[in-house]
């Protein structure tokens, strides 16, 4: 399977990818305003807040970021974060 073994710039680029969906997510979740017209109102948000949330789970069940000793913490309170927004 390919995701078995990742060099470590790839497991680098997908952490940085994961940023992005955290730093998107914890920038909706403050303030919604910009976000509202960009993906065609509040569906359209929470949408986009299920892809982020759903990008981020499926990276981290991945064994690559499972062995990683990166701190996941500001993924995992992304991903809280981005649930219980599109729950609201």
């Amino acid at each position: 399977m390919a995701d078995q073994w990742q060099s470590p710039e790839q497991i680098d680029q997908h952490f940085s990818a994961m940023g992005d969906s955290v730093n998107l997510i914890n920038a909706t979740v403050a303030d919604d305003t910009d976000a509202m017209p960009i993906h065609g109102g509040p569906q359209g948000v929470k949408d986009m807040m299920d892809r982020n949330v759903e990008h981020l789970e499926l990276q981290l069940s991945k064994q690559w970021a499972i062995d990683d000793a990166r701190d996941k913490t500001s993924y995992t309170d992304a991903i809280t974060a981005g649930k219980a927004y599109v729950a609201a």
